[in-house]
């Protein structure tokens, strides 16, 4: 298929995840109302028990869900990394899609810790894997597709295109090349658009930014690398609560209606008393943003029970993300270090906006160990490029002290469940493009070492398979498939690729 048709197919995914993804964060936005009746102690008692079995029903159907299609399950983001590597297979994209979307927003809506953005970029994933097969176009751009649709579900999510297609290269290729960019872009900014025209106010331009006036330079930047290293331990803490509560619920073999029971009373316990904990979290975060009504220990007792309650809801399984409850649990952190530097007089109460926001980026960028898509994301979302300079600073702090700390990125974290136990010797195929700079231009098949004596077994040049024997060279824009065994596919993809070097 010809690359303009590709184009204008990623557009073509953008809009159609826009169509999904939109109302799907609409319509969690919107059960806030419905929460507000369930969690009203002033509201007659039957409100609340009706709330309790609603809740507790939500949870036994998306149990239901999860177990007849596992691919839904958690945040979604390395289901698509999966899909892109070809560690997956999605026999029936359009079933899951709508599990994913009924199971994330009705769970997100009962008021349980989690977030909107992993489910949106998988239904964009799963998204491009339809348009791929619909319209039958080729193997590499069946996976550029599917990058399109990701960044778009991210950017729908959050209205920010850009920090979107940067995300699919950093976090889900872990590798930048320029089609990649261009795909990951269209269908980003293409859905980032639909989303800026539906969700036109921003509640994030309400938290006022001021920058210390009383300090110099050399004192600021000691308050950056404490700040990078309180931030480093709570993304530390994070990280290990995530993956411990998750082991731990794999570990308790108790039936699923008694797990949903204890799950539901949580959500109801933390929702009578503190119900802009639940769901994100994100109007509790702006709230404290605007008013300072809290003391140091209070916002200390709010931010681990936002971390306890995220890490708890993540280890149910339920269809929900990560992003925005670590963005807030960051957010959080940031004021608690301002008020610690305000008791001590070095900064004004006016002051406290700045460090929220550069909580919200060094948190993301701790835990999920991406800096570029962590400091853009919070540009685009409060548009305040003021905080540019300080984010880059405490954001690069940050990465380097958890790296000392040993903080491995979440969702690879997340995506080894995917591969743990897996001897599969069944044998698939990793497709790849050659690039205008690979060096395998002019090889000959049989002459070529791979890594784990690989072979290529298919070239498809022109959009036609064509015969291969030791003698074939290769060409620019071949599109080469090499056999390897399932369970071999992460050791080699990455070496692979940057051998091919795809545009």
């Amino acid at each position: 298929m010809g690359i303009l048709k590709v184009y204008i197919l990623a557009i073509l995914t953008g809009f159609v995840t826009g169509l999904i993804t939109i109302p799907y964060r609409w319509m969690i936005e919107k059960s806030a109302y419905i929460r507000d009746m369930i969690f009203n102690l002033n509201n007659p008692l039957y409100y609340l028990i009706l709330g309790f079995i609603g809740i507790y029903v939500i949870g036994i159907l998306i149990s239901k869900m999860v177990e007849d299609s596992p691919l839904i399950t958690g945040s979604g983001i390395p289901q698509a990394r999966a899909q892109i590597y070809g560690r997956i297979k999605v026999k029936n994209p359009i079933k899951n899609l709508v599990f994913k979307f009924l199971g994330g927003v009705s769970g997100i809506s009962a008021g349980y810790s989690l977030g909107r953005e992993g489910p949106s970029v998988q239904m964009g994933a799963l998204i491009g894997e339809t348009i791929s097969q619909v319209f039958k176009v080729d193997r590499v751009e069946r996976k550029y597709l599917i990058m399109s649709g990701a960044g778009a579900g991210l950017s729908s999510a959050f209205t920010a295109p850009l920090a979107s297609a940067i995300f699919i290269a950093e976090e889900l290729q872990k590798y930048f090349n320029s089609r990649l960019t261009i795909f990951s872009f269209l269908g980003s900014i293409v859905s980032g658009y639909m989303a800026a025209k539906f969700f036109v106010k921003n509640d994030y331009l309400d938290i006022v930014v001021n920058y210390p006036q009383n300090l110099n330079y050399f004192e600021y930047f000691y308050i950056c690398i404490a700040f990078a290293i309180f931030i480093s331990l709570v993304g530390k803490s994070f990280s290990f609560l995530l993956i411990y509560f998750q082991k731990l619920n794999r570990k308790i073999k108790i039936s699923k209606y008694i797990k949903v029971f204890f799950y539901t009373l949580m959500v109801i316990v933390i929702g009578i008393f503190y119900k802009d904990l639940t769901a994100g979290g994100e109007s509790f975060l702006i709230r404290e943003g605007m008013v300072n009504d809290l003391s140091i220990g209070a916002l200390i007792f709010f931010i681990i029970l936002k971390l306890l309650f995220t890490t708890l809801s993540y280890s149910t399984g339920f269809p929900g993300g990560i992003f925005l409850p670590l963005l807030v649990i960051g957010g959080l952190s940031g004021k608690l270090f301002g008020l610690i530097l305000l008791y001590f007089n070095l900064i004004d109460i006016n002051n406290l906006g700045v460090f929220i926001f550069l909580g919200m980026a060094s948190a993301f960028v701790v835990v999920v160990r991406s800096p570029a898509t962590g400091i853009i994301l919070i540009l685009e979302m409060t548009w305040d490029f003021t905080l540019l300079p300080s984010m880059v600073i405490v954001a690069g702090l940050a990465y380097t002290v958890s790296n000392l700390l040993k903080v491995e990125p979440i969702y690879d974290l997340l995506y080894k469940p995917l591969i743990e136990n897996d001897d599969n010797d069944e044998v698939v195929e990793l497709v790849f493009e050659v690039g205008s700079e690979s060096y395998l231009i002019g090889e000959e098949i049989g002459k070529l070492e791979l890594p784990g004596d690989l072979k290529i077994k298919s070239i498809e040049r022109k959009g036609e398979f064509i015969k291969t024997n030791d003698t074939t060279e290769i060409e620019k824009n071949d599109i080469i498939g090499i056999p390897t065994k399932k369970r071999d596919i992460e050791k080699f993809y990455d070496s692979l690729r940057s051998l091919a070097q795809e545009n």
